[in-house]
């Protein structure tokens, strides 16, 4: 018996060693990994597949829409989310960073219960909050221990760390704050509600790399490395509610400024009041919780959440159909019922006839081919790229992207970013797909929400590609099998 696992072991070694080399001494390749490479449907969202169409103006008659040029580009494949991004799915971001400040006073209490000694998931983003509230640097935040708020220790946590002063409240209360939900007591101080998060900045990075001087391997002045890839953001993540007001001169607007972002009846609506800096710190804790849940080894096969260029929101909203004036591809904004197909604001503002005085849930009304619903109407959405009304001369056609990355000193030209699908305030006009307008990156409004997008790293080929070279490839066989 023992000479029978001997003589395995050795053959077994023996032909993980020819494995190692070519002894034909011909090209074969090196595999990078053994793991399957492939990336599941993220949750809520649709798969996109590449291609290329005509981007720009369908209607010649519109030209205060901002209406682009014709144009043939390419977009390569992604995943988008079926909806906007909803009051529900918002508020798990706010809430996390809530009880992240929470949790960290926690740590300075009880390390040894509410942390790590050493962190868990090295790939996460622990500097999620701001210097000074990075209490204690020897641990780590244990988010698997849930927060029960009936416990005293966590409601003294959030008290000392989020609960507005005695001066802020507009209605004093007692010393003994009363265990009630969030809503109901209102007394978190949203402005401490801070995000802070590092990013890459790739254009920086090729800017410094094509300035490099490969002689004396140093970089120009004033173009560090810390700039071009270590970019800090601190956003507060709450979204601004008060937009509700300032956004219409003389109107009734406080029962929405009021109730919109907390009140379980808008849970399925989309976001509002979300600036694109919001917006963008979002996609960047989506991606962070994502890859905090995975195993290290899947680590690698993830792509990040961001914000959509115009092209890939442009591509994804025509839902295949070449040409189309809206995502449902007619022309027209009813049916044959005569019903309205999108949230806008119809008949010389009748708000009342879609159906939505201001917006609609996320998945109301019908979906185009890609099954996305509210590609026009309802919210405009936040896009990656910056607004330039002659951006189509200049920018490539594969892939097409043109973005510049706005300081807080910057001209406020240069903070204008493409908004598109029109919102339940616009008219039919800014509902087309070629239709663009833009917002201020700084700005929020009540009008404009966003959705995520997440590359897909590869594409099969298509059923067209298949087939073109289908004839070539029954010759091969037929060849082989003479």
């Amino acid at each position: 018996m023992k000479k029978i696992i001997y003589f395995s072991f050795v053959v077994f070694v023996l032909l993980n060693m020819t494995a190692c080399f070519s002894p034909s001494g011909e090209l074969i390749g090196k595999k990078t990994t053994r793991l399957d490479y492939t990336i599941a449907d993220p949750l809520g969202m649709q798969p996109i597949p590449g291609g290329s169409f005509t981007m720009g103006s369908n209607d010649e008659d519109v030209p205060y829409a901002n209406m682009r040029d014709l144009k043939t580009v390419t977009v390569s494949p992604f995943w988008i989310d079926a909806t906007e991004i909803t009051n529900d799915e918002y508020r798990q971001f706010t809430h996390w960073v809530r009880d992240s400040i929470i949790r960290k006073e926690l740590i300075e209490v009880n390390p040894d219960k509410w942390g790590y000694v050493k962190d868990p998931n090295p790939n996460w983003n622990q500097n999620a909050l701001s210097e000074e509230q990075q209490r204690s640097e020897d641990y780590y935040i244990n988010w698997y221990r849930p927060l029960n708020f009936q416990k005293q220790e966590v409601t003294e946590a959030m008290i000392s760390t989020l609960i507005l002063s005695e001066e802020d409240q507009i209605q004093q209360e007692s010393d003994v704050l009363p265990l009630r939900p969030y809503f109901q007591s209102k007394l978190i101080d949203t402005r401490k509600l801070i995000y802070e998060y590092t990013w890459f900045n790739s254009n920086s990075a090729s800017q410094r790399q094509a300035r490099f001087n490969y002689e004396n391997e140093v970089y120009p002045e004033g173009l560090e490395r810390a700039d071009a890839f270590a970019v800090k953001e601190r956003i507060a993540v709450y979204p601004d509610t008060l937009t509700w007001l300032h956004d219409f001169t003389y109107n009734f607007n406080e029962p929405m400024f009021d109730k919109y972002f907390w009140h379980p009846a808008y849970s399925d609506y989309p976001v509002v009041g979300v600036s694109w800096k919001q917006a963008k710190a979002f996609c960047h804790w989506r991606t962070a919780w994502k890859l905090y849940h995975l195993p290290e080894e899947r680590r690698m096969f993830e792509t990040e959440y961001r914000l959509p260029t115009e092209a890939e929101w442009e591509w994804a909203a025509r839902g295949g159909r070449e040409l189309a004036m809206y995502p449902w591809g007619g022309p027209y904004s009813r049916n044959v019922k005569g019903c309205f197909l999108a949230n806008f604001k119809p008949l010389r503002g009748n708000y009342w006839a879609d159906g939505y005085i201001y917006t609609a849930p996320a998945d109301h009304y019908p979906a185009n081919d890609y099954f996305l619903y509210n590609m026009s109407g309802n919210v405009a959405e936040w896009t990656e790229s910056a607004y330039d009304p002659m951006s189509d001369l200049f920018a490539s056609d594969l892939n097409p992207q043109y973005t510049y990355d706005a300081n807080n000193n910057d001209h406020p030209h240069y903070k204008k970013k493409v908004v598109k699908g029109g919102s339940w305030k616009d008219i039919g006009a800014f509902l087309q797909i070629g239709a663009r307008d833009f917002e201020y990156q700084d700005s929020s409004r009540c009008y404009v929400g966003f959705r995520c997008v997440k590359s897909r790293p590869y594409q099969e080929s298509t059923q067209q590609f298949e087939e073109i070279f289908k004839p070539v490839n029954e010759k091969k066989k037929k060849k082989k099998k003479k």
